[in-house]
């Protein structure tokens, strides 16, 4: 599958939608480098964002770089620590963890929404949009979060 195979559904949030094409832009045809994304500086303008890359004999998924968020829609990530241990238990971990290593593997972002991610016994409506960075002859990830709907109390 072509980088520009990949498209967002009409119902992304615009914040998505502008982080996409950024990387688009970036990409040329190709992963961009992940020296083009500072997390620091990109966080200004997209306030949940991270770079997950891997590590271990396992390649586990750690976080990288994390932006100082004042509030994640999940547990909050830091940095060094597995991705695993952010994201809330059941399915969601094997559905996140797959997607982000289906992602480093193929080498084409993924978009997905889910509408009941609890969070201190609330619930809100999220994006997230994956993709991959090169970094040298790996691949590292830069995700980024959107709240599609405030967060209710139930």
């Amino acid at each position: 599958m072509s980088l520009d195979a990949f498209q967002l559904p009409d119902s992304a949030p615009a914040r998505i939608g502008d982080f996409h094409a950024l990387w688009f832009e970036k990409a040329s045809g190709h992963v961009p480098d992940a020296s083009d994304f500072d997390v620091g500086v990109l966080s200004r303008q997209y306030p949940l964002i991270a770079r997950i890359g891997t590590a271990g004999a396992g390649s586990e998924l750690v976080w990288r770089d994390v932006a100082q968020a004042d509030h994640w829609p999940f547990r909050t990530p830091v940095t060094g620590r597995p991705v695993a241990e952010s994201v809330p238990p059941l399915m969601s971990v094997t559905r996140a963890i797959n997607s982000f290593q289906e992602t480093l593997t193929s080498g084409v972002p993924d978009y997905f929404e889910t509408t009941s991610w609890l969070y201190g016994g609330r619930t809100s409506l999220m994006a997230r949009l994956v993709a991959p960075l090169a970094v040298g002859e790996a691949r590292e990830l830069i995700a980024l979060w959107e709240v599609m709907e405030p967060l209710e109390t139930p």
